[in-house]
């Protein structure tokens, strides 16, 4: 879609292996505005995915089967690197925010968390993958004018 992004809101993939988590997951962001483009129970198939339909922001979860969720998000990031992902867990600690940073991702989000939570930090990450694209766009030597 051309013109300003912010019209249109995030594209969202899910990568959760839990199924009523994923449904959860959906109906919160769904209400808030937010398009699911996709969803997958494997890291792996996350990121055929992301790879496939160009998410602006992953929701990850921690432990995936056949590919971890850091894992994942380390090729997700590599394959399309102004694709924000946002891990999902049942644990909290110094360890897990060290381990999310090294892997790229965004944020991370303790499974549990309101759903005003979930979707504020949607549109956050969201907003910050528009705002690597202009500033890439920028250094490419685009106007200005032609980033809206």
């Amino acid at each position: 879609m051309k013109g300003d992004p912010t019209a249109w809101g995030p594209r969202v993939l899910l990568v959760e292996d839990n199924e009523e988590n994923r449904r959860l997951l959906r109906e919160v962001l769904s209400a808030s505005g937010v398009q699911v483009v996709g969803e997958a129970g494997d890291g792996q198939t996350g990121v055929e995915l992301a790879i496939a339909l160009e998410p602006d922001v992953v929701l990850m979860d921690l432990r995936m089967p056949v590919v971890a969720g850091t894992g994942a998000t380390r090729m997700i990031k590599q394959a399309l690197p102004s694709t924000q992902v946002v891990i999902l867990t049942s644990y909290e600690g110094a360890l897990l925010q060290r381990t999310t940073h090294m892997s790229g991702a965004y944020a991370f989000l303790v499974k549990g968390c309101p759903p005003d939570t979930i979707r504020n930090v949607v549109y956050q990450a969201w907003r910050y993958k528009i705002g690597m694209e202009q500033h890439a766009r920028l250094l490419k030597g685009d106007s200005p004018e032609m980033l809206g």
